[in-house]
């Protein structure tokens, strides 16, 4: 159960300061460029060419472009107007304005703008249920409930043991204080990250456990369709570079390496992020 209290405002402020660098994120590294892989696949898996699609908290644009490259018709709406401006201007540097019906500034703890069972498929993808912490159940109450019955609801979340495996060494040298210390074992042990001191700015967000997100899903009649970590072979691997997988046929073998191991059971949980899949019930 998440203890930490929402604060819509402080969120929205948090990524209108952000701007694009929320776009550039996700090809700051060759970690994140193959958690973007991750995303990419399990989104050409379940999107597809005239499906009706809300992304909520959609960000600055990068998964609306490839849905809308997939032929999907989207709504789009994001808490942050900045955000929002953004991947308007992304979508039609792209030339896919025609595959988005609306943008909407909205909070996915309250989507009663649109009607229930209205969309083919609803995503909620980068970790944006992480963020509204108390309300995750108003949430995923929402995001179920506009999805047509048999539809698929995609959520990303920040994985909490996934996240610790990868960051331990830099998480020990935070550690500089018993006040540190005890925050930094609050967040392991509640998934809630408050009171952490870093070097940059940290909103205060959670951090999931599988059985956790599996279990949101199931108590709301959903069945789980697909569970992926994104992502596992690189998440704790600095070594890893694009410059090691220079040789083309190398870089696209360790992809079907990372993105198998990412769907085996045993990693779902070992990822920086978690990826899930569910249908809506009857």
């Amino acid at each position: 159960m998440v203890a930490a209290g929402y604060d819509p405002d402080t969120t929205r402020s948090f990524y209108n300061s952000w701007g694009s660098r929320e776009w550039d994120r996700l090809e700051s590294s060759f970690e994140n460029e193959v958690n973007y892989a991750v995303h990419k696949s399990v989104l050409a898996e379940f999107v597809k060419p005239g499906d009706e699609v809300l992304e909520a908290g959609a960000g600055p644009g990068r998964f609306t472009i490839e849905m809308a490259r997939a032929g999907a018709d989207l709504t789009v709406c994001d808490l942050s107007d900045v955000q929002l401006a953004i991947n308007r201007e992304k979508v039609a540097e792209a030339g896919l304005t025609e595959r988005v019906r609306a943008w909407h500034e909205a909070d996915i703890v309250d989507l009663s703008r649109f009607r229930t069972a209205s969309f083919d498929v609803v995503v909620c993808a980068g970790s944006v249920l992480s963020c509204v912490l108390d309300r995750v159940p108003d949430a995923m109450d929402e995001l179920v409930r506009v999805c047509r019955p048999g539809g698929a609801i995609v959520v990303s979340v920040t994985s909490r043991y996934g996240y610790l495996r990868a960051g331990l060494s830099q998480i020990l040298g935070l550690i500089d204080s018993e006040e540190q210390l005890t925050a930094i074992d609050n967040a392991v042990g509640t998934g809630d990250i408050a009171g952490v001191r870093a070097e940059t700015e940290l909103l205060t967000t959670h951090f999931f456990s599988w059985p956790e997100l599996k279990q949101l899903f199931l108590e709301r009649n959903c069945s789980i369709a697909a569970a992926s970590a994104s992502n596992f072979l690189s998440a704790d691997s600095p070594e890893l570079t694009d410059r090691l997988l220079a040789d083309p046929d190398l870089k696209e073998a360790f992809m079907r390496w990372e993105l198998a191991a990412c769907r085996s059971e045993g990693a779902i949980d070992g990822g920086t992020h978690m990826i899930a899949v569910a249908r809506r019930g009857e």
